[in-house]
């Protein structure tokens, strides 16, 4: 049996209630009580336009594929939903960290300009 994550936000809507959701892709939607009927936006097909539904039996999930709003409709009884949002990827600052730290291995020479410190590869190399 797979393992649902703990929903980081979790809505309660009433019998036949509706809510507008912005969601960003990987957004995990897992449906705990009720039917609930999950609408993206609009999308072109052909010439027509098409809104894409998605059915969720008490239980099921639905993995957001891009960022966009939602609609999410509760079925008769009313519907529980919990939403799990996806990692966040590294920060700016964290990631130009991380390249500044690659650029002096990369170029010994700049690492006294910019005050880095560069790790011996073999601790005992020291001195």
């Amino acid at each position: 049996m797979y393992h649902h994550p703990d929903p980081q936000t979790s809505l309660q809507l009433g019998a036949g209630e509706s809510r507008l959701l912005q969601a960003k892709a990987g957004t995990c939607l897992i449906s705990s009580a009720g039917a609930l009927i999950v609408t993206g936006e609009p999308l072109w097909l052909g010439e027509q336009v098409f809104r894409p539904r998605t059915r969720l039996a008490p239980g099921q999930r639905h993995l957001i594929a891009q960022d966009g709003w939602l609609t999410l409709t509760a079925g008769p009884q009313g519907a529980a939903v919990g939403l799990v949002c996806p990692r966040q990827t590294l920060s700016l600052l964290r990631g130009l960290y991380q390249m500044g730290r690659k650029f002096v291995a990369r170029y010994p020479r700049f690492a006294g300009i910019s005050g880095i410190r560069r790790r011996a590869a073999n601790p005992g190399s020291l001195g």
